[in-house]
């Protein structure tokens, strides 16, 4: 878990991309526009968004512009333990549909959260010293969880509008999300979908900032880097997360993500902790 204020003068237009935890964003500028998926919101000050593993998104502002936002991130797993029969902490990311990414707090709201966040900040610096911190971290944060879930029931009263370039293009993520564990080639993607594949593979890469390969390829390693956080063993990690091979696992993972996948394990597990538990739920990479 990790929270970080940002200030950015940004002079041009961020990338599409996407993380491998659960984001919050809260929003503490005004006058920015931001892409998710195939929807444009334009975003001011108590701006809310919640954006799982799989959502591609990205921030364009005006000119000359600062940015400035808080940032939750976490993994699944670290809430999935919290959560319990009779509410799932993990709900707003799970179910959210193409419109309701946002939510607008008012200022008794943004008041609110922002307590919470200031807590879970101090509790999660390197110098606090208070005994159970860690506790009292996880502890706000599925109140924070809570807060959300419940601002995310209550339905937005208007809806944003599509951006039809985009969303010409996202039954091809939706399908690639779904298969992500099988072979996937760019013939197979073109046939499925009546395009040509140099047309498919060029407006991808124009329209999304990353190419097809890349894309899958990015899907892969955050699959596989949750099964290696859960005490999966390296090669079956990879298995399970669509690589033909455990060689070109390790190779990839290790050029893209810059450590092995042993010592990425090694960050979360003990020598001794790897196990075979059961596979990481699927549906939190699909909405």
């Amino acid at each position: 878990m990790e929270i970080r204020f940002f200030t950015k003068e940004i002079w041009q237009e961020s990338p599409f991309h996407f993380h491998d935890q659960m984001e919050i964003l809260l929003i503490m500028s005004e006058g920015e526009n931001f892409y998710i998926r195939d929807k444009i919101y334009p975003i001011s000050r108590g701006s809310i968004f919640i954006l799982n593993s799989s959502d591609l998104h990205r921030s364009v502002p005006k000119p000359r512009s600062i940015y400035q936002y808080y940032s939750i991130r976490f993994y699944q797993e670290e809430v999935e333990g919290i959560s319990t029969e009779e509410f799932d902490l993990l709900k707003c990311f799970r179910n959210h549909n193409r419109f309701n990414h946002m939510n607008k707090l008012n200022i008794d709201q943004i008041d609110h959260l922002l307590k919470l966040i200031n807590k879970i900040e101090y509790y999660l610096a390197s110098d606090c010293s208070a005994f159970g911190k860690d506790i009292f971290a996880k502890t706000l944060l599925a109140e924070v969880l809570v807060y959300i879930n419940f601002l995310y029931d209550t339905p937005l009263l208007s809806q944003v509008p599509s951006e039809e370039q985009l969303s010409a293009y996202y039954p091809v993520i939706d399908y690639i999300n779904e298969h992500i564990t099988e072979k996937i080639s760019l013939d197979c993607l073109a046939q499925n979908f009546y395009v040509s594949k140099y047309y498919l593979s060029h407006r991808f890469k124009d329209l999304t900032g990353m190419t097809i390969t890349d894309y899958i390829i990015k899907r892969r390693l955050t699959l596989a880097k949750s099964y290696l956080r859960q005490g999966f063993s390296v090669m079956l990690a990879g298995e399970r997360a669509g690589f033909n091979s455990n060689n070109h696992f390790i190779h990839t993972f290790t050029k893209t993500v810059g450590i092995s996948p042993k010592q990425y394990a090694r960050q979360y597990l003990t020598l001794d902790s790897y196990v075979s538990p059961t596979p990481p739920k699927h549906d939190i990479f699909t909405r």
